[in-house]
C-alpha cells in the first residue's frame, strides 16, 4: 500500500513528471550516457 501511495504522489507531481519526461527525451536523443558505460570507460 505504501508503494501505491508513493506512486500516486509521483504521478500527481506536475514538476516531477515534467522532469521525467525531459529525461526520457534526453535519453532518446542520445544526450544521456549509461553509468555502466561511463564507469567501464573510466575503469572504475
Amino acid at each position: 500500500m505504501k508503494s501505491m501511495k508513493r506512486t500516486i504522489e509521483v504521478l500527481s507531481d506536475k514538476d516531477l513528471m515534467k522532469q521525467i519526461d525531459e529525461s526520457k527525451k534526453a535519453r532518446a536523443a542520445g544526450k544521456v550516457r549509461n553509468f555502466d558505460d561511463v564507469a567501464k570507460e573510466l575503469s572504475i
